[in-house]
């Protein structure tokens, strides 16, 4: 669910506050490839032979059946395991959340770390939920897995299809949006500027979490690890006050609300740690987080999505 530095490339583009006016990303011709939505195969649109090319398309179809057969097996055992975890889940606007089928028409951008992705996306039935994942091969994988557990993936970033995942996320409406703004490539636990672009330009408020368990193993990875809770161990799901970013945000005030919600994410983490370590009375802290800069003392609001 990736969205880091999906601002990046957009920087150096001319874009309405409609974003389907963005443009797409370019890249130089030797490294173009194509791209299927539906088999999910990449091969260099030149400088290969007819034989080279159909014994690449010949692996890459096989490996597609054997990947969508491992995101299978993953799934199961993975919910199997959630059988046996307690889940304690906790949003400061009852609403804000995507475990329960939405009440009204608002929707809402999450804002996760990439470690706590297996957490978020098992740990309870989603509802009304798309994922922002990138199009690199560990995506692919992930992209499968949220199709099964009834997740909409929408695949883009910075580097690959940045502009057509925007456009795609702007039609769905009717759903919620997950977003790791560490991923795909990191640094560990750092915000990048996408999200507040999303949160801004889609008009769903965007809502700091924390996802931490009791007892947990720590699956290590090139840049991040990932959190897998024990059997019969308890994790805890916290989602925070909503941030209802203005929609005509300048980009040059993006820089301001990603620190500041990289400080929100910070603090959530600290609450949900001292929570784990037995000081269930944090967890009463989670409303207090500072106003951002277009908020005042009595602002409610609005939380809507429609112009």
């Amino acid at each position: 669910m990736n969205s880091a530095g999906l601002c990046t490339d957009l920087q150096h583009q001319t874009y309405s506050d409609d974003l389907r006016s963005c443009g797409s990303f370019h890249q130089p011709l030797s490294e173009k490839r194509l791209w299927h939505p539906e088999v999910n195969w990449l091969f260099f649109s030149h400088d290969q032979s007819p034989k080279e090319r159909r014994l690449g398309f010949a692996v890459k179809v096989r490996n597609r059946f054997l990947n969508i057969a491992l995101s299978y097996v993953a799934t199961f055992l993975l919910r199997l395991l959630f059988l046996t975890v307690r889940v304690d889940h906790r949003a400061v606007d009852p609403d804000a959340t995507p475990y329960i089928r939405p009440p009204g028409k608002t929707r809402f951008t999450f804002c996760l770390w990439h470690d706590v992705i297996a957490v978020a996306v098992f740990a309870r039935r989603t509802w009304n939920l798309s994922g922002l994942i990138s199009r690199h091969t560990d995506g692919s994988y992930l992209a499968d897995s949220c199709r099964i557990a009834g997740i909409h993936p929408v695949r883009g970033s910075a580097s690959r299809g940045g502009a057509e995942a925007v456009a795609e996320l702007l039609e769905l409406t009717h759903l919620h949006v997950a977003m790791t703004p560490d991923g795909p490539r990191g640094p560990r636990r750092k915000l990048k500027e996408g999200i507040i672009f999303i949160g801004s330009r889609s008009r769903r408020p965007v809502v700091p979490t924390a996802i931490a368990g009791t007892n947990a193993w720590s699956v290590k990875g090139s840049w991040t690890d990932l959190l897998i809770p024990k059997p019969f161990s308890t994790v805890y799901l916290f989602a925070g006050k909503p941030i209802n970013i203005p929609h005509d945000l300048d980009r040059s005030e993006f820089g301001t609300y990603t620190e500041m919600l990289q400080l929100e994410m910070e603090r959530m983490d600290s609450i949900a740690k001292r929570v784990i370590a037995g000081d269930m009375a944090a967890a009463d802290e989670l409303p207090d987080r500072p106003l951002f800069p277009h908020e005042t003392a009595e602002w409610s609001g609005p939380f809507q999505n429609a112009a």
